[in-house]
């Protein structure tokens, strides 16, 4: 059970399209034409830590923790915000299967367009690298991939859209929607670049509720990407998100339902949040 759990802790960037059974009436809102970012919820500076768990009925296990960061930095003469993810399975869990996965977007900090992205995969001896250039200019992406075996790949994918966003920048992308005016039910289309290709995903908003983790009370924003089908993660929308109801929109909860059992990431620790913290009840 620790495999699926800490192979897909650092993959709730993955929300391709796939076939959806509607399950209340919606509307797809308008996606921006010029990526402009409605609220900027985030800053150079902040931290999130999340421990990962799996259930499978009455049964518990924590197998590691997932870390987010955020830096300024300058990336080919550009101004950028650099955005690392690392999963990380814990020592006792490594002689079972050990992970250290890490992910990289290098994003406009206005936009969170990406420039360059990277993958670098370590998951129980299995190795994987891959990388994503953009040239915005040509709309165009230049990807590789090393599985550290002496194969390499190249391929080049084009007409990518200019608003688009990877499996890392969709963390961020998300905590950014203008949901002033949205109704239970309505959808917040954007283009997604995994897999050496482009796919049409959205986030249906769920409403507001209050959700109690081990941190204490939220008002929360609750969010449901599309997913893709596999081998792992079930058909449509199986997984949620609950993000603090104030100006940071930290997800204070990660869901995804596997084909048995699922993945909960809670937020274990925060800090560098732009904005007071006013969401938590008690």
């Amino acid at each position: 059970m620790i495999k699926p759990l800490l192979i897909t802790s650092l993959s709730f960037g993955t929300l391709l399209s796939g076939n959806v059974e509607e399950t209340m009436p919606s509307r797809i809102m308008p996606a921006s034409e010029t990526c402009e970012i409605p609220h900027m919820a985030f800053q150079a500076g902040e931290s999130l830590t999340y421990k990962v768990y799996y259930n499978w009925g009455t049964v518990w296990l924590s197998g590691g923790e997932v870390y987010f960061k955020l830096t300024k930095e300058d990336y080919k003469g550009k101004p950028v915000l650099h955005a690392s993810g690392e999963a990380v399975s814990y020592k006792s869990f490594d002689w079972l299967f050990k992970v250290r996965d890490k992910v990289d977007t290098y994003m406009n900090e206005e936009t969170l367009q990406s420039y360059k992205f990277s993958r670098d995969v370590y998951e129980g001896g299995y190795t994987f690298y891959r990388s994503y250039d953009w040239d915005r200019e040509k709309n165009i992406i230049y990807s590789y991939q090393d599985n550290r075996k002496g194969k390499k790949t190249s391929k080049t994918i084009t007409d990518v859209d200019p608003c688009g966003v990877d499996l890392m920048s969709t963390f961020y992308w998300m905590r950014t929607l203008d949901i002033a005016n949205a109704k239970k039910g309505d959808k917040i289309p954007v283009k997604m670049a995994i897999d050496d290709k482009e796919y049409d995903m959205y986030v249906r908003y769920e409403g507001k509720e209050v959700y109690e983790t081990k941190l204490g009370k939220f008002n929360c924003i609750k969010l449901k990407p599309l997913l893709q089908e596999g081998e792992i993660f079930k058909e449509g929308e199986g997984m949620t998100l609950w993000l603090t109801d104030d100006d940071n929109r930290i997800p204070v909860r990660i869901e995804s339902e596997l084909r048995v059992g699922r993945i909960t990431c809670d937020l274990k620790a925060y800090g560098g949040n732009k904005y007071p913290f006013t969401s938590k009840v008690n």
